[in-house]
């Protein structure tokens, strides 16, 4: 009796412990508690010293005995329904059980033991236990017959243990403690624990074979924790009552050396505490988890897969092999938002099934009566579990497991590994999805590139082609142009020079407007022609000695009647001595002229138009400031190329070519100067050049340098 006490003591506590806020957990732990209750009254009975005790004891089993029914039918109701039952049928329930409780110190229950071995002489509260335990047990086994008729699976296999329990207990338990009582036998208690034993039996085995409940994991570490406290315990008392006080033959008080001596081996129990649990642990699991493996090595064989992998089968693969080889499932397989593994319709609804669930371990044979469409779908492809994967950004689909080879159910530990496993799998597929895509991305858009190119290469050659010709007609026509343009020069200055007769001042004026216009189209022409040159690679430089101040000097000479017509004051700060120089003159001064024409159009009336020229040490710099418009500051990138011209310059002077500046900036750097440039817009302009004086001095203190 006492070891089924303790057997069904154990059993309570680990169940209730292992899930202590489900309501499958609380009721099982009741109705074993109540079992548990009637046997320590019965135990109590049997040792009692006298008869007024026994009597005491005796009587109290009535109260175990009261409890059991309403307990396992409460059982029975939360298994059968998933649910509590109603606070109506709570109270309904409770009556009859609490008026035999009341009833219990009674007479009426057990008028009188007598002496150990001849038996209880018990009352009429006594029979009134047999229909009730017939009536609850009755009601409790019909809810779960209710349930085994609509269940598949494992519940079923479950209902089954549960079943075979109750008829191997309930038989023997009535008539031994039922049925002998109320005839006279003398000692039904002798027997009585023998019907519990058997229940508890079928129900441990329908917790841990079948995981009922799973406490297969709290009953492991229970056994591991005893045998470590027996070893500890039998360790200390044979090392400190046996050999110690073989060697001493002292008491603890009579001897310092015997207490420093119990002191270290009490600190050597303690430090060997670990591995002697460890070594249990090893054993209890050899027990209990024959299929049993270390979640921490699974996941860091994981990672380190996970890690090195960035391709979408890899880590597929992979990871199947690595669970594989741990919780041995029949399958691992992948449901897939973006590429479904079941290339079906039944595929698709099954996936909506899982992602409605929105739970992250799904277990078929734990789904509740409510999702039986998702629990068939899942058994008909052979699920055992669906983990889902997803990440904080989206939601990828569902790793699946099949049934375990060893016909073992998921543990806690299976699961929570899953989890863990899930989350790392979830991160590295889609971190492999993003790396695919970038692959798709970059083979499309190089094939989009490549496409381009040749479309640009195709198009760049037209354009040189047509480049060429403009070029080859710019160059043919500057030169047809220029013949003609240099005889109306020449006729215009004889005219004005008074050769074909005298000349009037209203007739010297129009002549002198068409020679600046023909000597403006001589310098456009040239420009072309210099292009002309660039474009073909025949522009030439032709260094000769030049005194750079004496023809600034004679061109600002030339726009001073224009400054003078616009009230423009056209400075020019001259210096007072100044080196010859080695560059070509006829370039140097269509810059200059350049230059300072610019300046003189693009400058208001009023305003100031200064020529600059400075020697230093290193460098000769001519610069030319005026205060007209200015270059907009988002133009000025533009400002020197060919052809181009800035807005606020088009409106003041529309026959511009925009060639000047790109011409200029051509020929300085063609002779190894750099062009200045300075503009605020509103506020005037600087346009300019630079020379090392080493470079061009040099040349004409040694012209074969």
């Amino acid at each position: 009796m006492a070891t089924s006490g303790l057997i069904l003591f154990l059993l309570c506590l680990g169940v209730f412990l292992s899930n202590p806020k489900k309501n499958n957990n609380q009721a099982l732990s009741a109705f074993l508690a109540s079992g548990f209750v009637w046997l320590l009254a019965n135990f109590l009975t049997n040792i009692s010293s006298s008869s007024s005790l026994a009597l005491v004891f005796g009587r109290a089993t009535l109260i175990g005995a009261s409890l059991i029914p309403p307990a396992f039918l409460t059982f029975a109701y939360i298994f059968s329904k998933n649910c509590l039952p109603p606070l109506r049928q709570v109270v309904i329930f409770s009556i009859l059980p609490l008026s035999l409780i009341i009833l219990t110190p009674t007479a009426w229950n057990i008028s009188h033991i007598e002496a150990y071995g001849k038996g209880a002489v018990t009352g009429p509260v006594y029979y009134l236990l047999i229909p009730t335990l017939i009536i609850y047990f009755a009601l409790g086994i019909y809810f779960l017959i209710r349930k085994y008729r609509r269940s598949f699976g494992l519940e079923k296999t479950q209902l089954q243990y549960i079943f075979a329990g109750l008829i191997l207990t309930l038989i023997p338990g009535l008539i031994i403690n039922g049925i002998l009582p109320a005839i006279g036998y003398s000692d039904p208690s002798a027997y009585g624990p023998i019907a519990v034993v058997i229940m508890s039996i079928f129900t441990t085995a329908a917790i841990v074979k079948h995981k009922l409940l799973d406490i297969r994991l709290v009953v492991a570490r229970s056994i591991a924790y005893i045998l470590v406290l027996v070893t500890l315990a039998t360790t200390y008392s044979v090392i400190v009552f046996g050999i110690l006080d073989s060697f001493f033959n002292a008491n603890i008080t009579d001897n310092i050396f015997y207490l420093v001596l119990n002191v270290v081996f009490a600190l050597f129990l303690a430090f060997s505490f670990q591995p002697i649990k460890r070594f249990f642990d090893r054993v209890s699991n050899r027990l209990f988890f024959r299929d049993y493996y270390e979640p921490q090595e699974v996941l860091d064989q994981l990672s380190n897969l996970l890690v090195r992998s960035v391709e979408t089968p890899e880590i597929k693969q992979g990871s199947a092999d690595i669970l594989k080889g741990a919780v041995k499932p029949v399958f691992v397989g992948y449901l897939l938002v973006y590429n479904q593994s079941l290339k079906n319709l039944e595929g698709q609804v099954l996936l909506n099934l899982l992602v409605a669930e929105k739970k992250e371990v799904i277990v078929t044979d734990e789904l509740e009566a409510d999702k039986m469409t998702l629990q068939k779908a899942l058994l008909k492809e052979g699920v055992s579990v669906a983990v889902s994967l997803r990440t904080k950004t989206a939601h990828l689909g569902f790793l699946l497991l099949g049934h375990k080879l060893s016909g073992s159910i998921y543990s806690d530990i299976d699961k929570k590994m899953l989890s863990i496993a899930a989350d790392g799998i979830a991160i590295s597929l889609q971190n492999a999805l993003r790396f695919e895509e970038i692959q798709r991305f970059n083979i499309t858009l190089q094939q989009r590139i490549e496409e381009a190119t040749r479309e640009l290469q195709k198009a760049n050659t037209r354009l040189k082609e047509l480049d060429k010709s403009k070029d080859e007609f710019i160059s043919m026509a500057s030169h047809q142009l220029r013949t003609p343009l240099t005889a109306i020069k020449g006729y215009l200055s004889m005219v004005l020079e008074g050769d074909v007769g005298p000349v009037t001042e209203q007739e010297k004026t129009m002549i002198k407007r068409a020679y600046d216009g023909a000597q403006k189209m001589v310098y456009l022409i040239a420009d072309l022609l210099n292009i002309s040159r660039l474009q073909s690679g025949r522009l030439i430089i032709e260094n000769k000695p030049t005194d750079l101040s004496g023809l600034v000097e004679g061109e600002i000479a030339q726009l001073q009647e224009s400054a003078a017509h616009h009230k423009i004051k056209l400075i020019y700060q001259k210096p007072s001595s100044f080196p010859t120089l080695m560059l070509d003159e006829n370039k140097i001064r269509q810059v200059v002229m350049n230059f300072l024409d610019n300046a003189l159009h693009y400058t208001s009336d009023g305003g100031t138009v200064t020529a600059a020229l400075v020697v230093t040490d290193e460098n000769v710099n001519f610069t030319v400031t005026d205060t007209g418009v200015g270059v907009p500051k988002e133009v000025q990138p533009h400002l020197f190329a060919k052809f181009y011209r800035a807005d606020n310059a088009r409106k003041i002077r529309p026959d511009g070519t925009g060639l000047g500046l790109f011409m200029a900036k051509k020929v300085i750097d063609a002779q190894g100067g750099t062009i200045l440039f300075q503009s605020e817009e509103g506020k005037g302009s600087t346009f300019g050049f630079r020379f090392p004086l080493k470079q061009v001095r040099d040349s004409v203190l040694n012209p074969s340098a």
